[in-house]
């Protein structure tokens, strides 16, 4: 009986250690590991500006929206709003002025942001002559906002 219950015993403490492990992993471990920017779908186009980098490193088109995706590089922000504006054939897609999106902080000044336009209401060609402008806006009113450009021929996908 009295090896019956160190079996007991040892097989609970190691399910005990399982589920203690498991629990740090998905509450902690994760946030460990550092963010990776998402592979490039296109040619990536890069801008040096003033004391930092910007690259074009994605860009989709369906029937629903257009979704950009660039890296910043060298721009904290805590000093600069990072915004980003679409345009075909010179006129603005935006509705807002500013794609919305999401944002992955890479390191220190090193960002990856997600920007992205529904366009439902838009009546846009099946092949678009995109035109991205990230602008780099800093929060001191004295100096200048920052512009990168970028132009990219894009073909409607379908996404099911």
């Amino acid at each position: 009986m009295y090896i019956k219950e160190k079996k007991y015993i040892v097989a609970i403490t190691v399910l005990v250690v399982i589920v203690l492990v498991t629990i740090w992993y998905f509450r902690v471990g994760y946030l460990l590991r550092k963010p990776e920017m998402p592979n490039a779908n296109i040619e990536i186009q890069t801008q040096m500006v003033d004391g930092g980098t910007i690259n074009l490193r994605n860009a989709y088109y369906t029937d629903n929206e257009i979704k950009v995706g660039y890296e910043v590089k060298g721009f904290s922000l805590k000093e600069n709003n990072i915004s980003c504006k679409l345009y075909h054939d010179g006129n603005l897609i935006s509705t807002s002025g500013s794609t919305g999106g999401g944002l992955i902080e890479l390191d220190e000044k090193h960002y990856y942001f997600v920007g992205f336009e529904n366009i439902d209401e838009n009546d846009l060609p099946d092949s678009l002559n995109l035109k991205v402008e990230i602008i780099v806006i800093p929060n001191d009113s004295g100096q200048k906002p920052i512009l990168a450009s970028f132009n990219v021929s894009l073909d409607k996908e379908s996404r099911a």
